[in-house]
């Protein structure tokens, strides 16, 4: 389903908050977040054979990307509301 069906609630709230173009990233920061909290509850059952105190590589690698990509967003944000 497409995101503009499936999370049109939240698009809507933001883009009333925020005007379109800011409320469409942070309704994107937002699902990051949503994604974020997902894989955290993941990495608490699947664990490292060699060190059970670490989740498994591939979801730490997911993690570290999610991070990235909403630290990126949270930055572009910024730089739009900040006027020139």
């Amino acid at each position: 389903m497409s995101v503009f069906k499936e999370r049109a609630v939240l698009l809507d709230d933001m883009q009333f908050k925020f005007g379109p173009t800011l409320g469409r990233v942070a309704a994107a920061v937002d699902i990051l977040s949503d994604a974020q909290i997902a894989i955290g509850t993941h990495a608490a059952y699947c664990k490292r054979p060699s060190n059970p105190t670490l989740p498994t590589r591939d979801i730490e690698d997911v993690m570290l990307l999610l991070s990235h990509v909403k630290e990126l967003l949270q930055d572009l944000r910024l730089k739009l509301q900040t006027p020139p």
